[in-house]
């Protein structure tokens, strides 16, 4: 849904009003507890409020999920239509959120008991708004006086219609009267029927329309298993860990072991060869996601080591799928849709279905590693479950491989102007 407002609305400012939202939404986080608590009076049984407090945990944690999906569609789509070599671009970004996910937990820990979970909260929050104000400015400047090389930045409506139109404005041989007394007016109100006339003959994309090319649909469908891969695991790792007596200092570290990893391996990835192909990429995603399943089946055996040596891979062995797979799929859906007109909405709805087949990963992940709880305490056992959630992973790599083959690199643009 965010991803068809992109081109609109303006990327920085959903992502700016999405971190406004989150900040806002922090501080309520702080003091819910204390504001439920005073509409309540000393002789209630509790019951009710807890009942309350469970319904305004559920409406914040849900806009929360919605404006965070805001911020992560907006920053995929920008990268991906301001910098040239996106993967370089896409590995900054893994890397950074590698890097939250390892602080995050210490910090948040530090905070909690130094500042109290009120200000604890009230900290984060005020850190999100000046991140919000520093993203506004910073990002606003950026991409108006030191655009990427490929991208010109232009606010005018009317320069913005005319980059639209400059794809169709060969084929219908539109003159434009630039002397004219009404000038501007002219060209806008020319533009603007150019490009009604172009929507009737032009197929305008949609998610639907993507998620029906077999090729984007499996590949939207292998971030999702590979996303299960990491989110299956965490309800049962400390679980796990405890059957073999680590302490829980000593589980904290393991479970940050993956993204320790990950930070670097991400980040390191920038400098590889530069230029990948298609079928470069291609082979690497399908390398990697047929590697995944041993990640899996290693933190579902039976020894101590196996089981650390599975949680360091599971920091490595995906890496690859997270840098280069939405390249690949803003590729193949250009070629769907070759239009320039149409370059930036392929753009923004490639990477909100990739964002929400991502997290649709996490919620199945959620989903089957409670299962996977349930049925190592019946007659399954653990390594049982974990050896079936390998084996869809590999299927899925199976047909990942031979199911995206027959790629087409759609043809070089000449320099585009959005308005961001």
């Amino acid at each position: 849904l965010v991803a068809r407002q992109l081109e609109s609305v303006g990327t920085v400012r959903v992502m700016v009003y999405s971190m406004g939202g989150m900040a806002f939404l922090l501080g309520c986080l702080g003091y819910l507890f204390d504001i439920v608590g005073a509409l309540f009076t000393i002789h209630d049984d509790g019951h009710h409020r807890q009942g309350v407090i469970v319904m305004l945990l559920t409406v914040i944690l849900f806009f929360m999920g919605a404006f965070f999906s805001s911020i992560t569609t907006g920053y995929y789509s920008l990268v991906s239509l301001v910098f040239v070599e996106k993967e370089s671009a896409m590995s900054s970004i893994e890397a950074a959120v590698g890097t939250g996910y390892v602080l995050g937990p210490f910090f948040g820990s530090i905070l909690y008991e130094e500042m109290g979970y009120q200000h604890a909260y009230a900290f984060i929050s005020l850190g999100m708004m000046v991140m919000a104000l520093v993203t506004w400015k910073y990002l606003s400047f950026y991409l108006k006086y030191k655009p990427p090389e490929g991208v010109s930045f232009d606010d005018d409506k009317s320069s913005d219609l005319e980059a639209q139109h400059d794809g169709f404005a060969h084929d219908n041989s539109l003159e434009l009267n630039r002397d004219s007394t009404d000038g501007r007016e002219n060209i806008e109100k020319q533009l603007l029927n150019a490009n009604t006339q172009q929507q009737r003959v032009v197929p305008q994309p949609s998610t639907i329309s993507l998620l029906k090319c077999p090729k984007l649909l499996i590949s939207a469908a292998t971030i999702m298993w590979i996303n299960v891969s990491w989110t299956c695991i965490e309800p049962l790792l400390a679980k796990r860990l405890d059957d073999f007596h680590v302490g829980k200092k000593q589980i904290g570290m393991v479970f940050s072991l993956a993204n320790i990893i990950y930070v670097p391996t991400v980040f390191l990835a920038q400098y590889l060869p530069r230029h990948y192909t298609l079928r470069r990429q291609h082979g690497i995603i399908s390398l990697s996601t047929m590697l995944t399943p041993i990640v899996v089946l290693l933190i579902g055996s039976n020894s101590f080591p196996s089981v650390i040596l599975g949680i360091a891979l599971q920091g490595l062995l995906p890496s690859p799928v997270w840098i280069l797979l939405l390249p690949f799929m803003q590729e193949q859906s250009a070629v769907l849709f070759p239009h320039p007109t149409m370059k930036r909405r392929v753009n923004d709805l490639t990477a909100g279905m990739y964002n929400s087949f991502m997290v649709l990963g996490q919620v199945v992940g959620y989903i089957i590693g409670p299962l996977m709880m349930v049925g190592s305490e019946k007659q399954h056992g653990f390594a049982r479950m974990t050896q079936i959630v390998a084996l869809m992973i590999f299927l899925q790599s199976l047909m990942f491989y031979f199911g995206t083959k027959g790629y087409t690199r759609r043809k070089k643009d000449a320099t585009s102007s959005y308005s961001f």
